[in-house]
C-alpha cells in the first residue's frame, strides 16, 4: 500500500512540475518555449546571491562582508517581493557569462506563480532584452491598472541594443552609455510593484562596492531609491556535485563511466568550470583525454565535438564527412560575423532568416542549425544556443586574422558588450597584441590638397596647399595615454628627456617656464596625475620619447610602429574634409578641447576646460580617430621646413611626403586644451627640437603590418 501511494505521488509530482512547465511557457511565450523552460528547470540548482563581486575575492588580503551567501530565490520570494516587510524596489543581479541568469530568472517565475507560495500577492512578468524588438514597447501593453501590482523581470539588460555603440559615435565610453541607458529603463519602468534585472558584470567596474543611485524619489528619509546590485555566486563543490547528480542520476549505473570524467574535468579545470552553461555541455568534453588551462580550449572543444555530432548525425557513412564538417564551421563563422556587421541595426545577437539562408555556403537550410549550438528561435532568426559561443567565433577570427597577419577585421573590432570574446583573445594573444585590438583605424589612401588655400581664415605661410598621394596606412584612434606610457616605462626602465633634463615646460600664465622634477606622470600644472586621469593622453614627452615608445612597443609585438609622417597625419585629420577642420568650417568646444575664449573666425566662443580630457572623448572624425583637433598637440615623424610645401607644389602630385632630409625642429600638428580653434585647424603646423618636452604635446602611433 505504501508503495501504491507512493507511487501516486510520484506521478502527480510529475503531473504538476510538467504543468508549470507548460504553464510557463504559454506565459512566456514568444520568448522562450517548453524545451527552454524544461531544460532551464531539469538541472537548475539553487543560485547563490552575494553583495560583492566575485573577482574580488581572488584579489590580495580581500574578505567578503557576508561570509554565508544566501539562496537567492527564497531572498526575493520572502523578502525583496514580501508586502510585509519592508525591502528596496530596483535590484540589479550581475554574474559573468554562463552564470545561469536567464536560468534563475526563469524559476523566480515560476517559484513565485506556485500554489506553494503563500506570500504571491501580485502578477509578476517576465521580459528578455534580447528579444527581436524593443521591450519596453511590449512593457507598455501591460495595461496601466495593472503595473503597481507586477512585478517586472527584466533578462539579459547586457543585451539591449541602445547599450551598444550606436552607429554614428557618440563618444560615451561603454559605462557612460551603460549607465545611461540603465537609468531610462529604471525611470521607464518606475511605476512596477518591484523590478529586477540581469546583467553580464562587465558595467560598472567602477560601482562594486557601491549602490547605484536612480533619480527615482523613494518618498522617505532616504531621497532617492537605489539600484541594490546583487552577484550570483560561483559554483562550489557541493553545487557541482548536486548539478552533475541532476544531470547524471544517483544511481543510473550506465552514467557511471560519464559521470566519473566530468569530474575528473571539473577537478583538472576547477575554476574553469564553475559556470552552469559549461557544466550543461560538459558530455561535449567527456569523451577526449585532455585538460583544460583557459576557457578558449574549453570552448574550441564543445565547438568542434558539436560539428563532430553534426557530421555523424546527418552523413554518418558519406565520403564527404570532411567537406560537411568544414561547411558547417564556415557557416557558423560566418552567421557569427554577420551578427557582429549588422549588430548596430538589429535589436539583439540574433540573426534575421533572410540574411542567414544567404549567407554563401552549400548547405540545406535543415543543415545549417542543430539541436547544440546553432539554433533558431520562434520567429525563424538564427542565433547560437549561448552568445559565449558567437563571441569564441568572432575571437577565433581574431586570432585566425593576426596570425594570419590580416589585421584589418582584429584591428577594428569593437570589444562593446562582447566581455567573452575579450577574455578568449586575452587568453590566445600576447598582452602587447592583445591591447592593439580595436584601437586602430584602416586609413584607405588616397589623394587629397594639403594645406589650405589663399582665403582660409588665420592661415599661415608655410601651408601652401598642393596635392598629395598618400598609401593606406593603419592610425591609432588615440593619442597614447598616461597608462600606455606607464607600461612602457614599467617594461623598459627608460627615462625621459624630462627626467634627464631637467622637468617639463609649463605656462605660469604669462610665460614658459621650465619646472624641474615634472614628467611624463604629470599633469598640465606639474602635478602627479590621479589613477583616474591615466585614460588622458600622456604629456611632458619628447620627440625622442615617442621613437622610444615606438622602439619598444615593436620589439615586444614584433611588429612596427612609428610616428605617422606629417602628410598621413592631415589626410587622416581632414577624414576627406577639404575645408578648415573635419567638421566643417567651424569647431565648437563640444566638439574639441581647446581654449574656448579663442573661437575661429569670430565665432561664438566656448567653455575653456583648462585641462586634458580622456582620449575617447567627444565624437570621432569621419574616419573613426579622436581628438585629431585639440586636446594635445602630436609629434609626427617629419623634420620640419618652413618652404617644404613650396617645393612641393613645385613637383605637382608628390607620393607620400616624408618632409626635408635633415633640420634642427621636428613638426608638431593638431592644436591643444590651450591653443585657440585657429591652431587645431587641419593644415596648421607647428615644431618643435626632438628633445623639447611641453605641458601639452603627446603623440599617437601608425602600426606597420
Amino acid at each position: 500500500m505504501e508503495q501504491i501511494i507512493e507511487a501516486i505521488l510520484s506521478a502527480i509530482k510529475f503531473l504538476y512540475y510538467r504543468y508549470q512547465n507548460q504553464k510557463a511557457a504559454s506565459d512566456l511565450k514568444p520568448y522562450f518555449n517548453y524545451l527552454d523552460v524544461k531544460a532551464k528547470r531539469d538541472l537548475f540548482v539553487e543560485s547563490k546571491l552575494q553583495y560583492d563581486s566575485p573577482t574580488r575575492e581572488e584579489e590580495p588580503g580581500y574578505r567578503s562582508n557576508i561570509p554565508n551567501k544566501k539562496p537567492l530565490i527564497p531572498f526575493f520570494i520572502k523578502t525583496a517581493f514580501n508586502e510585509k516587510k519592508v525591502s528596496d524596489k530596483f535590484y540589479l543581479v550581475l554574474a559573468d557569462s554562463g552564470m545561469g541568469k536567464t536560468t534563475f530568472l526563469i524559476n523566480l517565475f515560476i517559484r513565485y506563480n506556485s500554489f506553494s507560495n503563500f506570500n504571491r500577492h501580485y502578477n509578476i512578468k517576465l521580459f528578455p532584452f534580447g528579444y527581436n524588438g524593443d521591450i519596453l514597447e511590449k512593457i507598455k501593453e501591460i495595461p496601466k491598472e495593472e503595473i503597481s501590482k507586477t512585478i517586472l523581470l527584466l533578462d539579459a539588460f547586457d543585451e539591449y541594443s541602445k547599450i551598444l555603440p550606436p552607429v554614428t559615435p557618440d563618444g560615451h565610453t561603454d559605462d557612460e552609455r551603460f549607465c545611461k541607458v540603465l537609468d531610462e529603463v529604471v525611470k521607464a519602468v518606475q511605476d512596477f510593484r518591484e523590478v529586477v534585472i540581469t546583467s553580464r558584470t562587465q558595467y560598472l567596474p567602477r560601482q562594486e562596492d557601491k549602490d547605484y543611485k536612480l533619480q527615482i524619489p523613494s518618498f522617505d528619509e532616504n531621497g532617492f531609491h537605489k539600484l541594490v546590485k546583487l552577484y550570483l555566486s560561483p559554483f562550489d563543490d557541493k553545487e557541482i556535485r548536486s548539478y552533475l547528480n541532476k544531470k547524471y542520476g544517483v544511481l543510473k549505473f550506465w552514467n557511471k563511466k560519464k559521470k566519473q570524467k566530468a569530474f575528473e574535468i571539473i577537478h583538472n579545470s576547477q575554476k574553469l568550470m564553475v559556470r552552469p552553461m559549461l557544466l550543461y555541455y560538459i558530455d561535449f568534453l567527456i569523451e577526449d583525454n585532455q585538460q583544460y588551462s583557459n576557457t578558449y580550449q574549453i570552448y574550441d572543444a564543445l565547438v568542434n565535438k558539436w560539428i563532430e555530432r553534426e557530421v555523424n548525425k546527418r552523413k554518418p557513412y558519406d565520403n564527404e564527412r570532411e567537406k560537411f564538417a568544414q561547411d558547417l564551421w564556415s557557416y557558423s563563422e560566418k552567421v557569427a560575423l554577420k551578427i557582429y556587421e549588422k549588430r548596430k541595426e538589429i535589436t539583439n545577437f540574433q540573426l534575421p532568416k533572410v540574411d542567414a539562408i544567404t549567407i554563401d555556403v552549400k548547405l540545406k537550410q535543415y543543415q545549417m542549425t542543430g539541436q547544440s549550438l546553432l539554433t533558431r528561435d520562434f520567429y525563424n532568426n538564427w542565433k547560437f544556443a549561448h552568445r559565449s559561443i558567437l563571441e569564441f567565433f568572432l575571437a577565433k577570427k581574431i586570432v585566425d586574422t593576426i596570425h594570419s597577419k590580416n589585421y584589418d577585421f582584429a584591428l577594428s573590432f569593437e570589444f562593446a558588450g562582447m566581455d567573452m570574446a575579450r577574455q578568449f583573445c586575452f587568453e590566445k594573444l600576447d598582452p602587447h597584441i592583445f591591447a592593439l585590438i580595436g584601437k586602430y583605424v584602416r586609413v584607405k589612401g588616397g589623394d587629397f590638397l594639403m594645406g589650405s588655400p589663399d582665403d582660409e581664415v588665420d592661415r599661415f605661410s608655410n601651408e601652401t596647399q598642393h596635392e598629395v598621394r598618400v598609401s593606406t596606412f593603419y592610425l591609432c584612434k588615440y593619442a597614447v595615454t598616461v597608462a600606455d606610457f606607464h607600461k612602457f616605462i614599467a617594461d623598459s626602465g627608460y627615462l625621459t628627456d624630462a627626467e634627464r633634463g631637467g622637468g617639463s615646460y609649463l605656462w605660469d600664465g604669462k610665460s614658459l617656464t621650465l619646472r624641474a622634477g615634472v614628467n611624463w606622470r604629470h599633469s598640465i600644472v606639474g602635478n602627479e596625475r590621479e589613477v583616474g586621469e591615466y585614460n588622458h593622453p600622456v604629456l611632458h614627452v619628447s620627440w625622442n620619447d615617442a621613437v622610444a615608445y615606438c622602439h619598444w612597443l615593436s620589439e615586444k609585438t614584433g611588429k612596427s610602429f612609428r610616428l605617422p609622417s606629417e602628410a598621413e597625419w592631415e589626410y587622416a585629420c581632414r577624414a576627406g574634409e577639404p575645408k578648415p577642420f573635419s567638421t566643417g568650417d567651424n569647431l565648437t568646444t563640444a566638439q574639441a578641447n581647446y581654449h574656448g575664449d579663442a573661437p575661429y573666425n569670430n565665432n561664438e566662443k566656448g567653455v575653456f576646460r583648462y585641462n586634458t580630457v580622456p582620449v575617447y572623448y567627444f565624437k570621432p572624425n569621419g574616419w573613426g580617430l579622436y581628438n585629431m583637433h585639440g586636446n594635445v598637440l602630436e609629434w609626427c615623424r617629419d623634420w620640419y621646413g618652413e618652404n617644404y610645401y613650396d617645393e612641393c607644389e613645385a613637383k605637382g602630385m608628390v607620393e607620400n611626403p616624408q618632409g626635408i632630409e635633415n633640420g634642427s625642429y621636428r613638426v608638431i600638428r593638431g592644436g591643444s586644451w590651450r591653443s585657440g580653434a585657429e591652431i587645431c585647424r587641419s593644415a596648421d603646423r607647428g615644431s618643435g627640437t626632438p628633445g623639447l618636452r611641453y605641458f601639452n604635446v603627446g603623440f599617437r602611433l601608425v602600426f606597420v603590418p
